[in-house]
């Protein structure tokens, strides 16, 4: 009778190592060809907030100013030039709502969405080389650069093609549009390049770039969340239609105050 072979014990552990490994070595290879994402980490990111009083305001949240019942329209605005606090660029990841160096934050709700638009951003996502853990200061910039915004917008990507963002085909980007209204009343803010509201008729793209430019150090704690504090722009401001700030004519003490409180910590990182 003839004996089965075996092979010895030791041996058999040590092919079994192997085997292991190379097949494990194969799987991580073949991910890696076909471009599989599996493996890949989300890019750092920041929320963004807007509240009232210290807290969120969801949409169809009622404000607690002017007497009360003033609900949130629109909210959105542009922010741009990312830096660190030595002036290295923080590039930000493509997608529709970004560009390489500018992102376009939308806080509105499903409820809140008007006239077919995007529903809300509340992200800015850096491109996966930033280290947010490294940075001591936020530096960046409320607007569009000159760059974007003196081109038509019609042809931009998105989202400098929104055409909600922006006065009319010849006259620049809107950097920020905030719009509350009540029962019987409404109030807006609308900042981009104001000098070029009488060019409708211009063959070539008008632009100003009043960019207001912020800086911010790392606070304790998470350092997650910038939050647009709504109730510091309006501070002071007796919300109605006439006292609103569009930069159009008879605008100007309106506008004088909200530009004063926009630059009073009105955004804030935590």
């Amino acid at each position: 009778m003839i004996k089965p072979f075996k092979l010895p014990t030791a041996l058999l552990q040590s092919l079994h190592g192997r085997t292991s490994r190379l097949l494990v070595a194969w799987l991580i290879g073949l991910l890696t060809l076909s471009g599989c994402s599996f493996f890949a980490s989300s890019p750092p990111r920041l929320n963004v907030e807007l509240r009232y009083d210290g807290h969120p305001v969801p949409c169809g949240t009622a404000l607690g100013m002017s007497g009360g019942g003033w609900y949130l329209e629109h909210s959105k605005f542009y922010l741009s030039d990312f830096r660190d606090q030595n002036g290295q660029s923080l590039k930000l990841e493509n997608s529709k709502w970004q560009t390489d160096d500018l992102v376009l934050v939308s806080i509105e709700q499903k409820d809140c969405w008007r006239g077919g638009e995007m529903p809300g951003n509340h992200q800015i996502r850096f491109s996966k080389e930033v280290d947010l853990g490294d940075i001591e200061r936020l530096q960046f910039a409320l607007g569009v650069p000159v760059n974007s915004g003196n081109q038509n917008p019609l042809t931009q990507p998105s989202p400098l093609n929104l055409s909600s963002m922006f006065w009319s085909v010849h006259s620049g980007h809107k950097f920020a549009r905030i719009e509350l209204s009540s029962v019987s009343d409404s109030w807006a803010f609308h900042l981009g390049g104001v000098d070029c509201a009488n060019n409708q008729e211009a063959s070539e793209p008008c632009y100003k770039a009043d960019l207001l430019e912020f800086d911010l150090a790392r606070p304790k704690g998470a350092a997650n969340t910038l939050v647009f504090h709504i109730d510091r722009l309006l501070q002071g401001i007796e919300l109605n239609k006439a006292n609103s700030c569009t930069f159009q004519p008879g605008e100007t003490e309106s506008c004088e105050m909200v530009l004063s409180n926009l630059h009073q910590s009105v955004i804030e990182w935590i």
